[in-house]
């Protein structure tokens, strides 16, 4: 590195540029390594406090990321560099701006990038080749941050490592490029005294790259079904989303080569990721040892399945103390998975709830900051 970056807006507010002289890898091995504290920094720092902070992200979802060796390669490296303008952050207006004209500006930035990655991908997956599950980071047989799931709890979220409760509706793959921007929108660039204005397009923002993250799970699935999936995420959306995701998610079109068994697509990647990632999985949430017999645990581990309307009045976070035959007591969360017919819309939450589709998630020990009932 010649010289250390500037201070100058123009560079500092978008990674590409600022770091431009680090190896891709490194960066992304760097927040990847401690992935957990790399997503918590802005799920529980004060970019993510309330309701409409918030509804930019499902209930519980789980995440996974592109193995940095696989994507150490200099095309990578190369097609950053030629997307650096199309890769620029709203933190670059500073703390001043007026959020609609802005957000048109990116909105069609955005559109330039995944038009861009999609040709990207499509000669490089051309014909499928390469694309299957083992693109995806396993952590190095040791790394338990190679698979989080972030639960919402309306006006505040956690993030954990492994894949709790049951296989969720959606899913992000992120790869360096989006994680880097999610960390630079939400926490490096973020100004906590910044007006209305800059906290609104942040939010905004963030629905483009949450959908990107989405659509890289999506190109795991068979490309007949990628954008009937998607869709199923988004229902009901405005004319303008739906015109948005009709430009941005069909262009990839190489077929996977993930090898399917059944038709049921999505349980079968889950399965497939579950099983790879299985040596760092821990069991620190699931019903085991918990000093109960097995019929109980098994009773525990059924609350799962609960599903429907009936739900609605539960808090979001409920801490239960079961005491065993023995007299010793154990600590165990329920959580209140709240459903969406999309979350696409900033202000309209409770018109998007899909009440039919509530769950629960019920594990041993604590997830969440804030408990409502004990």
């Amino acid at each position: 590195m010649a010289e250390l970056p500037s201070y100058d807006i123009s560079v500092s507010a978008n990674p590409m540029t600022a770091f431009k002289d680090l190896p891709v890898k490194a960066r992304f091995r760097f927040m990847l390594d401690n992935a957990q504290n790399t997503i918590m920094a802005y799920i529980k720092g004060p970019v993510c406090r309330g309701q409409l902070a918030l509804n930019v992200i499902n209930d519980r979802f789980w995440v996974f990321f592109l193995d940095p060796e696989k994507s150490d390669l200099p095309e990578v490296d190369e097609f950053y560099q030629q997307q650096a303008d199309n890769l620029k952050l709203p933190s670059e207006l500073e703390s001043n701006t007026v959020p609609i004209t802005n957000w048109v500006k990116y909105a069609n930035q955005q559109t330039r990038y995944l038009e861009a990655k999609s040709e990207f991908m499509n000669k490089w997956f051309e014909g499928g080749k390469h694309l299957t599950t083992d693109v995806l980071w396993t952590g190095d047989g040791e790394n338990p941050n190679a698979a989080l799931t972030v639960f919402r709890h309306f006006d505040s979220a956690s993030v954990v490592q492994g894949l709790v409760g049951n296989q969720p509706k959606t899913a992000w793959i992120l790869d360096y490029a989006l994680l880097e921007r999610i960390h630079y929108l939400l926490v490096a660039g973020f100004d906590v005294y910044g007006n209305f204005g800059h906290q609104l397009i942040t939010r905004m923002f963030m629905d483009f790259l949450r959908m990107e993250g989405e659509s890289n799970f999506l190109a795991l699935l068979p490309n007949t079904v990628r954008h009937e999936e998607f869709s199923s995420w988004y229902q009901e959306q405005s004319p303008q989303f739906s015109e948005f995701l009709q430009r941005n998610i069909k262009p990839f079109s190489q077929p996977t080569q993930v090898l399917y068994l059944t038709q049921d697509y999505k349980k079968e990647l889950f399965d497939k990721l579950e099983k790879e990632l299985a040596p760092v999985l821990h069991d620190r949430f699931d019903i085991v040892n918990t000093g109960l017999s097995s019929e109980n645990e098994a009773l525990l581990r059924s609350i799962d399945d609960i599903k429907g309307e009936g739900l609605k009045t539960v808090p979001q976070i409920v801490m239960v103390m079961i005491e065993a035959e023995n007299g010793n007591q154990q600590l165990f969360t329920l959580l209140h998975n709240n459903a969406h017919i999309n979350i696409s819309s900033l202000f309209s939450e409770e018109k998007n709830r899909d009440y039919k589709n509530d769950d629960f998630t019920f594990v041993r020990g604590v997830i969440g900051s804030y408990q409502v009932r004990i």
